[in-house]
């Protein structure tokens, strides 16, 4: 009986690990799920221009074409037209 005792035990431990481990592998990267910084280029292209002006920068990638766009409380930067975001949210005018 102290064996399947234990053995439950045992068991019941590593599904509750196994379980907060996923939780926290599921968090955003910069662990509040605030979107991540635009690069600094990203920032410059869009410099001196207004929101929703279309906007190029060069990434190490490759040459990003996009408009401006800031959410509240965040700098102004060229989002991609073909970003994650893009598809999400008009851009702001």
């Amino acid at each position: 009986m102290k064996i399947l005792n234990t053995l439950s035990c045992q068991t019941a431990l590593l599904v509750c690990t196994s379980l907060f481990s996923g939780a926290l592998l599921a968090q955003a990267p910069n662990g509040g799920g605030e979107r991540p910084k635009p690069p600094a280029e990203a920032i410059a292209a869009c410099q001196a221009l207004k929101s929703g002006q279309n906007c190029t920068f060069t990434s190490p990638q490759r040459t990003v074409t996009g408009t401006c766009w800031a959410p509240e409380g965040k700098p102004l930067a060229c989002r991609p037209k073909d970003g994650p975001m893009a598809k999400n949210q008009p851009a702001k005018k």
